[in-house]
């Protein structure tokens, strides 16, 4: 007997969770406060869909960086990012340099996200990020300039 009412209580409590959940969904539909897929980045192409006059330099690999400590409060945070270059496609003797710093580039991408926090980051956003990494590395380039700068990946790991 008290099986049963044990039962019968933790039904009426699943049952009670579940329509709150689809209440709540309900009306935060109906409200428009809902943004599915607000938060998502919009996924980069991949090193193969590159144009026929460019060329894709996607040697540098994986990079895992910590990000610079916000404060007191917080934690660092591992960020995870995959780059690939887009450059002029013929010159060759830029792919070599390109091969040959690849090592420096990596230190200067995991340099950069390391010397920002967390916030700081999605403040400024992927494209802004982008941007300032091209002008670094083309910085540091001699034979040529990349034209373009992707991630596969872009994650941060708490």
């Amino acid at each position: 007997m008290k099986n049963f009412n044990l039962n019968k209580i933790l039904l009426i409590i699943t049952a009670a969770l579940f329509l709150f959940i689809i209440a709540v969904s309900a009306i935060a539909l109906c409200t428009k406060n809902a943004r599915p897929g607000e938060g998502l980045r919009k996924e980069d192409p991949v090193p193969s869909s590159v144009s026929e006059s460019k060329t894709a330099y996607s040697e540098i690999g994986q990079i895992r960086a910590f990000t610079r400590d916000e404060g007191e409060d917080s934690e660092k945070c591992v960020i995870l990012v995959t780059p690939w270059f887009e450059y002029d496609g013929t010159d060759t003797a830029f792919y070599e340099e390109l091969d040959r710093k690849h090592l420096s580039i990596k230190n200067l991408i995991a340099n950069y996200f390391s010397t920002r926090t967390k916030s700081e980051l999605f403040k400024n956003g992927e494209d802004k990020i982008k941007e300032e990494l091209k002008s670094q590395i083309n910085d540091s380039l001699t034979l040529g300039k990349i034209s373009a700068i992707y991630f596969n990946d872009y994650l941060f790991l708490d």
